[in-house]
């Protein structure tokens, strides 16, 4: 079951780059720093490069096909979790539009910051599911042949956060984020704002 523990630190960095993410913005918005928009690119770039492309395809194709095997009864809630998968997918090219026009417009501020709102508490809702659900599930049914095969594909992932090897720009990323991010994602300053 190590792929479970490589899912959840996977879902804590992605939570890390999408709450400084939405820290940022939030800063911006209150007149508190200019956008710094190098880092919000950086950002985009590792949701785009990591969740979206690698993270999110192998949990349908290993963890969620293998449960669906051994379970046939939980695939409604897996159905729910892999059309969330391409939902988040079209959200998050929704999300970078709206940064791009904002790169562009200042005025476009209000619409960016509203479209951070939506795709953090969508992340939130989608990484609780997949870890309340689905993770208890899958300890109670699948073999340890399953779990060979799954953990083989999830030791595989190259996360550039979390995973080896990380890029030098990737692990710098990392560390400014967690500087400007509120715990318990980062160390950055309280956010009184509640989910």
């Amino acid at each position: 079951m190590k792929s479970l523990r490589i899912i959840q630190d996977e879902h804590r960095a992605i939570t890390a780059v999408v709450e400084g993410l939405r820290h940022l913005v939030r800063a911006v918005s209150d007149g508190r720093m200019a956008p710094d928009h190098a880092l919000f690119g950086a950002m985009f770039h590792y949701i785009e490069t990591f969740p979206e492309r690698l993270h999110h395809p192998k949990e349908d194709d290993y963890l969620f096909a293998r449960l669906r095997l051994r379970r046939p009864e939980v695939a409604p809630v897996l159905d729910t979790l892999s059309r969330e998968h391409h939902v988040g997918n079209e959200r998050f090219y929704e999300l970078k539009a709206k940064w791009e026009r904002f790169r562009d417009d200042p005025a476009a501020l209000t619409a960016f910051a509203d479209g951070v709102e939506r795709y953090s508490h969508f992340h939130w809702r989608h990484m609780r599911r997949e870890e309340d659900e689905v993770f208890p599930l899958a300890r109670q049914a699948l073999t340890t042949e399953d779990w060979q095969a799954i953990d083989a594909a999830f030791a595989s992932n190259e996360d550039p956060i979390v995973g080896v090897p990380a890029s030098k720009a990737f692990r710098e990323l990392f560390r400014r984020i967690v500087a400007i991010a509120p715990p318990p994602w980062g160390v950055g300053p309280e956010v009184g704002a509640a989910r």
